[in-house]
């Protein structure tokens, strides 16, 4: 699996506004001097115990003792791996983010690149469709393509090269709904993932 590069993860951890993002979740925040409190969502209270450090974009609270920044917020919140909630916060924030952009928290659900009624042909192209947008998305996968003398963008469309980066999962829904099994179902038949529901081709380069 590609690894998110630190830089990414400090760029989420300084640019989602943890304020923004605890409110989308529907808790209601008071203003505190300059920080902000919440009752805990994560166990039961009428005192408000969870306080949240804009200056810092941490959270903290003095009732079960959970705290982080947005990345542990959503992990805790939603039950979701660190991957998983990083790449959420990814699709919601503008790339090109800079210091002085406003501060965003849009956390949406991940758009599913394989149709829940596609037919076997169909659903192929839309997983070599999806790799071949992560590929062309990746650095660290064009830098790979450049060491071989195949980072020509002609032929990199042309041959609909792909990188499978473990992020297509993300993308499915859950096994546990009837969509995401007959999706996830479809695909171990095709042998895009294993029998253990891990992607086949996992940090592969894909022609």
């Amino acid at each position: 699996m590609a690894r998110i590069p630190d830089t990414e993860i400090e760029r989420l951890k300084a640019e989602v506004s943890l304020v923004r993002l605890i409110e989308a979740d529907g808790i209601a925040l008071s203003k505190q001097g300059k920080d902000y409190a919440a009752c805990c969502p994560f166990h039961e209270e009428t005192t408000p115990s969870l306080i949240v450090t804009p200056s810092k974009n941490l959270f903290h609270c003095f009732g079960c003792g959970v705290a982080g920044g947005p990345i542990d917020w959503l992990m805790k919140r939603r039950g979701i791996s660190f991957r998983h909630a990083t790449e959420l916060l990814r699709e919601g924030l503008p790339l090109a983010a800079s210091a002085a952009t406003v501060k965003h928290a849009s956390v949406r659900t991940l758009p599913m690149p394989v149709a829940v009624d596609a037919d076997d042909q169909a659903a192929l192209g839309q997983v070599v469709d999806y790799y071949h947008a992560s590929l062309k998305q990746s650095p660290e996968a064009l830098a790979y393509l450049k060491t071989r003398g195949l980072d020509h963008p002609e032929l990199i469309d042309t041959f609909r090269l792909g990188y499978a980066n473990r992020t297509l999962g993300l993308r499915l829904p859950e096994k546990n709904r009837v969509a995401g099994a007959e999706v996830r179902g479809r695909l171990q038949r095709l042998g895009v993932y294993r029998d253990s529901g891990h992607e086949h081709f996992n940090g592969s380069l894909v022609v």
